[in-house]
C-alpha cells in the first residue's frame, strides 16, 4: 500500500450479527404484518357493532310500521260499529268489538252514549254515577196533596205538635192511595225522629225502603229511607248496624241504582264514605267500592267532557279516557285508557315479539298505553300517527336493549380476545426472541470473557514455570535452599494450574450433566480441619491467614470429599481474593437440626444486593472496581452452587458493603443404618 495512502476504519455492515439479523426477520415478516391485521380488525370490530345496531334498528322500524297500521285498523273498527249500531233499539253489546265489549262488562272503563227520540241514552245504564244532562222528573208521586196530608204536614212543621202529626200520619197510611203510602211514610218517620222516638222512626224507614221507588223533592224514596237509617245507626252509636247500613248504602249508590244529579250524588258519595269510616266498615270491601267509584267518577266526568266539547283525548286527575264518536244523531263510546293500557295494548304487541317494547304517547307528551321508555333508551324508533285532532307520537324499543348490547359486547370482545390473544402471541414471541437473542449475545460475550480471563490464568502459572525452570536448567540458582524453594514455587503453580483445569473439566462435565460423585461416609471435624491447615499453608505467603473454628464431634455426612472440598476451597478463595488488606478469613461448623452448616466469613468488600442475585449463574462477575484487579473466571460460585446441591445441601449468601461476606453450606446429616 502507498505510504501516502491513509488508512480508514471499516464501515460497519448493517445487521451484521446473526441475532441482529434474527431480530430484523421477526419484525418484517411478523410484527409489521401482525399490526396490519390488528388494525384491520379493530375496523371489522367497529362495523360489527353498527351493522347490529342496524339490523335492530330497521326490526324496530318494521314493527313501528305495523303497529301503526294495527292502530288505524282497531280505530276504523270501533268508529264504524257506531256508524252500524241501532240506536233506537235495544243495545247488544256482542255485536261489538271484544276490546269494547269488555270495557263495557267491567264498572269504569267503558260507556256508551246515543242520542235518540228518548233523549240521551247510556249502556250500560249504570256505567255513569250522575246525570249528564239535565232529565225530566220522574213520575209517581201527585203534585197535589189531598187536605188530611196537608193537615197532618201542618200540625208536623207549623204547630210543633209531633204527637198529633204522628197519629195523622198514621190514619193517613190505613186510609190513603198507594201512591201517597212512600210521601206518607217519609213524613211519619221525619216526625217521629223529631219526637225522639227512634226506633219507631227507624221501622217506619225500613218499611219506605221496602215500597216501591217512588220520587220525593227529587230524591227517590228508597235512597232517602236508607240514608236516615245509616244516619240513626250513627246517632245511637250502633256501629255494627251503621257498617252494614253504609256498606250496603254505598255498594248500591256506587253501583248507579240511582241516577242523581251531580251535586246530590257527590253529597250521598261523601256522607256514605264518612259512615263506613264511623262504623269500621270491613277495610278490603270498602277500598275496592272506592276504587270501583273513582273509576266510575273519572269515566262519568269523560263523558260530560266529552258532551261538552268533543275530543279524542279527555285527559283527568284519575286517568286519561278515549273517546270515539259519531254526529248527527251523536253516537260515541268512552274508554278507559288504563283499561286498553292493561287488556288491549297487551294484544297489540304481543304479536310483534316478546322482547319489543313501545308506547303511544298524546300530543302534549302524556304516555297513553305503555310505560316510558327511559331517557337514554339506544335503540327507540320514534313515529308520528294521526289519531285525533293532533298528531299522536308512537316509540318503540327493544325490552332489554342491555341484552342486545351484551350480544354485541359479547361478539366484539370475542373477537377482540382472540385479537388480543394473537397479538400477545406476537409480543411474547418477541419478548422471548430478544430475550434469546439478548442472552445469546451476552453468553457469547461472557464466553469470550471467559476465554481471555481463562487464557490470562493460565498464562500466569505457566510463565511462572517456565521462568523458575530455565533459571535452574541455566545454573543460575545454585544454592540447595533456592533451589528447593523454586522446586516449590513450581509445584505450588502447577497445583494452582491442575486446580483450574479440573475447575473446567468438572464445569464441562456439569454442564453436560456427566458430573458423577463418590458419596461416602465423612467425618467433618478432620476434614475440615485438615482442609483449613492445606489451604492456609498455601496462601501464607501472602499474609493471609484461616481462622478455623471447628468443634470436636461434628456428625457424619454423606460426601465425596474431593468435590466437597473444591466448593469450601472455592469459597476460601474468593474470601481472600475480595478481602484486600484484611489479614484472617475465617472457617467455622457446627450442627444444627439435621444438618450441619459450613460457613466462611471474611471482612472484605461485601457484594450488592442487585450482584447477590447472579453471584451463582455461570461466568457472571460483580461490578466494580475490585472485581477488575481479581483473577477469576466466573465459575466458582456456580461450581459450589452445583456440588452442594448434588450433596442434597443448600449454599446462601449474607452480605453488606463495606461489611463482608458469609456463604454458608448446609448439608444434611448422614443416614443412621442399623446394625446386625
Amino acid at each position: 500500500m502507498p505510504k501516502n495512502q491513509a488508512r480508514r476504519p471499516a464501515r460497519p455492515r448493517f445487521l451484521l450479527g446473526p441475532g441482529q439479523r434474527l431480530i430484523a426477520v421477526f419484525v418484517v415478516f411478523i410484527l409489521l404484518p401482525g399490526a396490519f391485521l390488528g388494525l384491520f380488525a379493530l375496523r371489522a370490530l367497529r362495523q360489527e357493532g353498527r351493522l347490529a345496531e342496524q339490523r335492530t334498528r330497521e326490526r324496530l322500524e318494521r314493527v313501528v310500521g305495523e303497529i301503526v297500521a294495527d292502530l288505524d285498523s282497531n280505530f276504523r273498527q270501533w268508529e264504524e260499529t257506531l256508524r252500524l249500531a241501532d240506536k233506537e233499539g235495544p243495545f247488544d253489546s256482542g255485536s261489538y268489538p271484544d276490546i269494547i265489549r269488555q270495557a263495557l262488562e267491567q264498572p269504569g272503563c267503558g260507556v256508551l252514549l246515543f242520542e235518540s227520540q228518548r233523549g240521551l241514552q247510556t249502556f250500560p245504564h249504570e256505567a255513569l254515577l250522575y246525570q249528564l244532562a239535565d232529565a225530566p222528573a220522574p213520575q209517581g208521586i201527585p203534585s197535589r196533596f189531598p187536605p188530611s196530608l196537608a193537615e197532618a204536614e201542618s200540625l208536623e212543621i207549623e204547630r210543633k205538635d209531633n204527637e198529633r202529626a204522628i197519629r195523622a200520619y198514621r190514619r193517613l197510611l190505613d186510609s190513603s192511595d198507594t201512591k201517597l203510602r212512600p210521601l206518607i211514610l217519609q213524613r211519619l218517620a221525619r216526625t217521629l225522629r223529631k219526637a225522639g222516638r227512634l226506633e219507631e222512626a227507624a221501622t217506619a224507614y225500613r218499611d219506605l225502603q221496602r215500597l216501591d221507588t217512588a220520587w220525593i223533592g227529587g230524591l227517590p224514596s228508597d235512597l232517602i229511607a236508607r240514608s236516615e237509617l245509616c244516619s240513626l245507626a250513627a246517632e245511637r252509636g250502633d256501629n255494627a248496624q251503621l257498617q252494614a247500613y253504609a256498606l250496603a248504602f254505598y255498594r248500591d249508590l256506587s253501583g248507579g241504582k240511582w241516577l242523581l244529579d251531580k251535586p246530590r250524588y257527590l253529597y250521598y258519595s261523601e256522607r256514605c264514605r264518612s259512615w263506613c269510616l264511623e262504623g269500621q266498615a270491613a277495610e278490603a270491601e270498602f277500598n275496592d267500592l272506592r276504587m270501583t267509584e273513582e273509576r266510575k267518577l273519572a269515566l262519568t266526568r269523560a263523558a260530560g267532557e266529552l258532551l261538552n266539547e268533543p275530543a279524542r283525548i279527555l285527559p283527568g286527575e284519575a286517568g286519561v279516557h278515549l273517546a270515539f264518536w259519531l254526529t248527527d244523531p251523536l253516537a260515541a263510546v268512552v274508554l278507559s285508557a288504563g283499561f286498553l293500557n292493561s287488556n288491549w295494548w297487551p294484544q297489540v304487541l304481543s304479536a310483534k315479539g316478546e322482547d319489543i317494547d313501545a308506547a303511544l304517547f298524546s300530543p302534549d307528551g302524556r304516555a297513553l298505553f305503555g310505560s316510558s321508555p327511559a331517557e337514554t333508551q339506544p335503540f327507540a324508533v320514534t313515529r308520528e300517527l294521526r289519531a285525533g285532532e293532533a298528531p299522536w307520537r308512537l316509540k318503540v324499543w327493544p325490552r332489554q336493549p342491555a341484552a342486545i348490547q351484551a350480544e354485541i359486547r359479547q361478539r366484539q370482545t370475542l373477537l377482540l380476545t382472540m385479537l388480543v390473544f394473537v397479538g400477545v402471541l406476537l409480543l411474547f414471541g418477541g419478548a422471548i426472541t430478544i430475550r434469546i437473542v439478548r442472552r445469546e449475545m451476552e453468553i457469547a460475550r461472557l464466553r469470550a470473557d471467559f476465554v481471555s480471563t481463562v487464557s490470562h490464568e493460565f498464562r500466569s502459572p505457566l510463565t511462572g514455570i517456565r521462568h523458575l525452570a530455565e533459571m535452574l536448567l541455566e545454573g543460575r540458582v545454585t544454592a540447595p535452599e533456592k533451589q528447593r524453594g523454586y522446586f516449590r514455587m513450581i509445584v505450588q503453580e502447577s497445583d494452582r494450574l491442575a486446580r483450574l483445569v479440573e475447575n473446567i473439566l468438572d464445569f464441562s462435565r456439569m454442564e453436560e450433566g456427566r458430573r458423577e460423585y463418590r458419596y461416602e461416609p465423612l467425618s467433618p471435624t478432620p476434614w475440615l480441619r485438615k482442609l483449613a491447615a492445606d489451604f492456609g499453608s498455601e496462601i501464607a505467603a501472602s499474609g493471609v491467614v484461616v481462622e478455623a473454628n471447628i468443634p470436636d464431634g461434628l456428625p457424619s455426612i454423606s460426601a465425596d470429599s474431593q468435590a466437597l472440598g473444591s466448593a469450601v476451597r472455592n469459597l476460601l478463595d474468593n474470601a481472600v481474593k475480595y478481602s484486600p488488606g484484611e489479614k484472617t478469613v475465617w472457617l467455622d461448623a457446627e450442627a444444627g437440626d439435621a444438618a450441619i452448616r459450613i460457613a466462611v466469613r471474611d471482612r472484605g468488600v461485601g457484594i450488592s444486593e442487585q450482584d447477590r442475585k447472579h453471584i451463582f449463574d455461570r461466568f457472571y462477575r460483580a461490578d466494580g472496581d475490585i472485581s477488575k484487579t481479581v483473577k477469576g473466571a466466573g465459575l466458582g460460585l456456580s461450581l459450589v452452587q452445583h456440588i452442594v446441591a448434588a450433596h442434597d445441601g443448600t449454599v446462601e449468601c449474607r452480605s453488606r458493603i463495606g461489611e463482608g461476606s458469609i456463604f454458608t453450606i448446609r448439608l444434611p446429616f448422614a443416614p443412621i443404618t442399623g446394625g446386625g
